[in-house]
């Protein structure tokens, strides 16, 4: 691969079959890109995206390790980490806490979006979409541009709109 255009959004977006606009923002993209494959952050097989993959015979890939593989990569879930820092401090109230809570959140992030990269690279197409929650965008990008990875940021948080942010990087 050699290049990835990034689209950030939130996941029940991702799970809405009767937005059309989402879809069109997806269609849009793989025909102005010319994208040759698509992975998805996702938690479920029949999302938009992958309707749309499977319409169009284009390649596609879940890259969100599920359950059982986060437990064999050693990814905690958000909800281990946050009955760690209830054990650790015995509160999640407390500032100590809370700033705690986003450092492990925030970590547990970068491990997955690090098996992200890992499952993109085996990916057969050279430009490749990458729907992911919008909270992922700029960390991600930042990790494929370390791995000289081409990337242009479609849209960093698409919610309502169709219309589209255009960052090329």
């Amino acid at each position: 691969m050699s290049k990835v255009v990034l689209i950030g959004t939130s996941h029940s977006i991702q799970r809405d079959h009767s937005r059309v606009d989402f879809s069109d923002l997806i269609n849009k993209t793989i025909i102005k890109h010319s994208v040759k494959a698509i992975a998805e952050e996702i938690d479920v097989n029949d999302s938009v995206v992958s309707g749309i993959s499977n319409n169009l015979g284009i390649e596609y890939k879940i890259i969100e390790p599920n359950e059982q593989e986060r437990i064999a990569l050693g990814i905690d879930s958000l909800n281990q980490i946050e009955f760690g820092i209830i054990m650790d401090f015995e509160d999640s109230e407390s500032p100590e806490a809370i700033a705690e809570c986003k450092v492990r959140k925030q970590s547990t992030f970068r491990d997955r979006e690090q098996e992200w990269l890992r499952r993109i690279g085996k990916m057969k197409g050279s430009l490749i979409l990458v729907v992911c929650g919008a909270n992922h965008v700029s960390a991600f990008a930042k990790l494929l541009k370390k791995n000289n990875i081409g990337v242009v940021i479609e849209n960093a948080h698409w919610e309502l709109s169709s219309s589209t942010n255009d960052h090329t990087r």
